[in-house]
């Protein structure tokens, strides 16, 4: 088996495809879930020694539970792709509390009884509200999304506009139980979970997390002698994020980063197309030619203004300048080019230099499209 020419480039790719959805089903995918599972032992031995993740493969389900290093721009997502807000997060949490060792089958109604019962007991007040309602439907669609639970008569959509609404629900509480959980007894703040979440965020292995998990690991991100261990072993590391992952790792006296050269292992793409990202683009030039020193949030307008001046006509009509500048800075804070600080001047970073672009217009297709900028 382990003379099989095709075994090096399917636990990569299985590999990569784990790394960047770390939840996988046989019907969301069953080709990839049967690659995972034919490559299971040495998948989590990887993943266990290398990155002191967890490999948890079952009949129709692959999780990878990571740990150690929490990037803070990775918040859960609708089906639009919009961040979570606090209130879905805690009606997901109390589904969770509401269906662990229930019933395998529930109604939305008896649902509801129990949420407000798990809510009660932790001594959170629930009105039912419509704004509540909706972030209800939004935690059950993101479980329906994951293969967590699954509608057998009706949607659970329509309890967002009727408080009566019912419809009648499968749990998968085999799946549920494949959910990170750290022991979450006795802890009082959200800053404690998160600490108990982040385990061990030492040693060799905590630096590889950083590699793979965030864009770029700037030396001063980390402690001397971390850093010292990098550079010391940096041909070691580089042959085993090459051979999971296919990245390639490349090295400068400010930090390290590890390029994935067709970015099927990365889940923000940059540069990229889109309003957005080319004014975080555009936005990223302009700090690195004339304010390297950093900017505050001022001058970041009246440099977004000039872009806007120029561009607008390529980019989306219903552009605010102050949305589009927290987009531009988030993805660049996210990308890990510049800093912010709390007064929210930016600072570019090192890497930032990596990034020249050549602004060309494209012609409009012969449809009569309208021309873009890239």
């Amino acid at each position: 088996m382990h003379d099989d020419p095709q075994r090096a480039g399917e636990l990569t790719g299985a590999a990569r495809a784990l790394l960047t959805r770390p939840w996988r089903t046989a019907e969301a995918d069953r080709p990839l879930f049967l690659l995972i599972r034919r490559h299971a032992e040495q998948l989590d031995r990887w993943f266990t020694q290398r990155l002191g993740y967890r490999l948890v493969v079952g009949t129709d389900t692959a999780r990878l539970v990571k740990s150690g290093h929490i990037p803070a721009d990775r918040p859960l997502r609708t089906s639009t792709q919009r961040p979570f807000t606090a209130r879905e997060y805690t009606l997901l949490a109390l589904v969770l509390a509401a269906t662990a060792a229930g019933p395998d089958r529930i109604s939305l109604r008896d649902l509801v009884l129990q949420v407000r019962s798990a809510a009660a007991d932790a001594g959170i007040s629930l009105d039912g509200a419509t704004s509540e309602r909706r972030a209800l439907v939004t935690a059950l669609r993101w479980l329906v999304e994951h293969g967590m639970v699954r509608e057998l008569d009706r949607s659970v959509t329509g309890y967002e506009s009727d408080a009566e609404a019912d419809a009648l629900l499968e749990v998968r509480n085999d799946r549920m139980a494949l959910l990170p959980a750290p022991a979450l007894v006795d802890a009082r703040s959200a800053g404690e979970l998160l600490d108990r979440a982040s385990g061990d965020d030492s040693g060799r292995a905590a630096l590889r997390r950083r590699l793979v998990e965030d864009p770029v690991l700037h030396a001063d991100d980390v402690a001397p002698e971390d850093w010292a261990e990098v550079r010391r072993r940096f041909g070691e590391e580089s042959r085993y994020l090459e051979e999971m992952f296919g990245l390639v790792v490349e090295a400068r006296a400010e930090g390290v980063a590890a390029i994935d050269i067709d970015g099927g292992c990365t889940d923000v793409t940059f540069p990229a197309s889109g309003t957005a990202a080319h004014a975080a683009l555009l936005l990223l030039e302009a700090l690195t030619a004339r304010h390297r020193a950093g900017a505050d949030p001022a001058v970041l307008d009246g440099e977004l203004h000039e872009l806007l001046e120029r561009y607008s006509r390529f980019w989306r009509k219903d552009v605010d300048p102050d949305h589009l500048r927290a987009e531009a800075v988030g993805l660049l804070t996210a990308m890990g080019v510049v800093t912010v600080e709390a007064t929210g001047r930016v600072h570019p970073r090192p890497v930032a230099a990596r990034f020249a672009p050549i602004v060309a217009i494209a012609d409009a297709d012969d449809d009569g499209g309208q021309q873009s900028l890239l």
